[in-house]
């Protein structure tokens, strides 16, 4: 990260906390990833049951380990044995008292975007769980909103399908989206999160620095 990055993200990082203050989102700005482990980890309280997402920003965090090593009760869909149990943790996922995440896309307006395969995410980011803790790059801010749905749809969605190792969409075959209903299509649901309707529940941890896709 240059020091021109640094110095914009800084700036731009500001000036959206501000937008997303109004919308009833609470905004912790964070130099790093470590920084963002740090406090997140200040924040979660050691007894509560705590959920998440996939996100490779949150992977790269190791913020999971961290709460693992502290003994913290945890809800973890990549140990089910099989499908139906994973479908099972992910329903549970949503009574948790903490779900941790990230975020696809955040219009210059401060709008939440994100697309999701089974909808598991997105029902835990929108209804369910006390509070979410999710960590965003700076580099997931776009424009505005129709732009933001626009990058995370033909940019995001492509890279998570690629990294997932999808076979069959035509984001894997062509490179670009093909508005498919295909099957393993991770685009069934586009959700636009324009406030938080409860203060203080959703947290947006701002990174000033690329992460994510």
């Amino acid at each position: 990260m240059t020091t021109i990055h640094q110095t914009f993200y800084q700036a731009a990082a500001k000036t959206l906390s501000k937008k997303l203050l109004n919308r009833n989102f609470q905004v912790v700005i964070c130099e790093n990833l470590t920084e963002a482990k740090e406090k997140a980890l200040a924040l979660i309280d050691p007894k509560k049951v705590v959920a998440f997402g996939g996100s490779e920003t949150l992977k790269d965090s190791q913020l999971i380990e961290a709460l693992y090593e502290r003994q913290q009760p945890m809800i973890n869909r990549e140990l089910a044995k099989d499908l139906a149990e994973r479908h099972q943790l992910m329903k549970q996922a949503l009574t948790a008292d903490y779900f941790l995440t990230s975020i696809n896309g955040i219009s210059e307006d401060g709008e939440l975007v994100n697309v999701d395969n089974v909808g598991n995410r997105v029902a835990a980011i929108t209804y369910g769980p006390d509070k979410v803790l999710a960590f965003v790059g700076m580099n997931k801010v776009y424009g505005n909103l129709e732009t933001t749905i626009q990058m995370v749809r033909k940019k995001t969605a492509p890279l998570n399908a690629t990294r997932l190792n999808l076979q069959k969409t035509p984001c894997i075959k062509k490179g670009v989206c093909g508005d498919c209903f295909l099957e393993e299509c991770i685009c069934n649901t586009i959700a636009v999160t324009r406030r938080s309707w409860q203060a203080e529940r959703l947290t947006i941890f701002l990174i000033l620095d690329n992460h994510g896709y």
